[in-house]
C-alpha cells in the first residue's frame, strides 16, 4: 500500500485517493475512505457524482507510478469525457472505504480510455474515461513574462 498523492500532481483538499493498493502496467487499484473532511462532503456523505473524479485520479496515480518507475514527476493530465457512468446509490456513506480500479483499454500518443470502476458495499460503479497527457506542458502558463 502506497500514499496515493505522490504520483498525482493534485494537492489537499483535491485530493481523492488516500492510497495506491496495486498497480501494474494495464491497471491501478486505489482506496479512499470517506470522511467529513473531503471536499464536497456532506452529512449523508460524499455524493457519488464525485465518482468520475475519485477514478479521474486513480488514473492519475497509474500514469504517476509508471512515470516514477522511469524517473519522472507526476505530470497534469485532462479528462476528456465519460461514458456509461452507472451511479447506484446517491451517497458513499462517512466511514466507509471504497475502493477504484483503472483498467487502461486504450492508450496511444497521450490519448487513453480506461474501464473504471467503484466498490463499494454491493454495489458497482462503472463508467469509461478518455483522458490525455500532453507532451509537455509549459511550466509557465498564466504567469506574466
Amino acid at each position: 500500500m502506497m500514499d496515493a498523492v505522490q504520483f498525482i500532481p493534485h494537492e489537499k483538499p483535491m485530493v481523492f485517493v488516500d492510497h495506491l493498493i496495486e498497480a501494474n502496467e494495464h491497471c491501478a487499484i486505489a482506496e479512499l475512505v470517506i470522511r467529513p473532511e473531503l471536499m464536497f462532503c456532506e452529512a449523508e456523505g460524499l455524493p457519488t457524482w464525485t465518482s468520475i473524479e475519485l477514478m479521474a485520479q486513480t488514473i492519475s496515480a497509474y500514469a504517476g507510478h509508471k512515470g516514477q518507475m522511469l524517473g519522472l514527476p507526476p505530470k497534469i493530465g485532462f479528462l476528456l469525457g465519460t461514458r456509461k457512468m452507472q451511479l447506484p446509490v446517491p451517497y458513499f456513506a462517512l466511514g466507509e472505504t471504497v475502493r477504484i480500479k483503472a483498467e487502461q483499454g486504450y492508450l496511444h500518443e497521450g490519448l487513453g480510455q480506461f474501464n473504471c470502476e467503484i466498490e463499494y458495499r454491493e454495489h458497482r460503479f462503472s463508467a469509461m474515461l478518455s483522458v490525455f497527457e500532453p507532451p509537455e506542458i509549459e511550466k509557465n502558463i498564466g504567469k506574466p513574462e
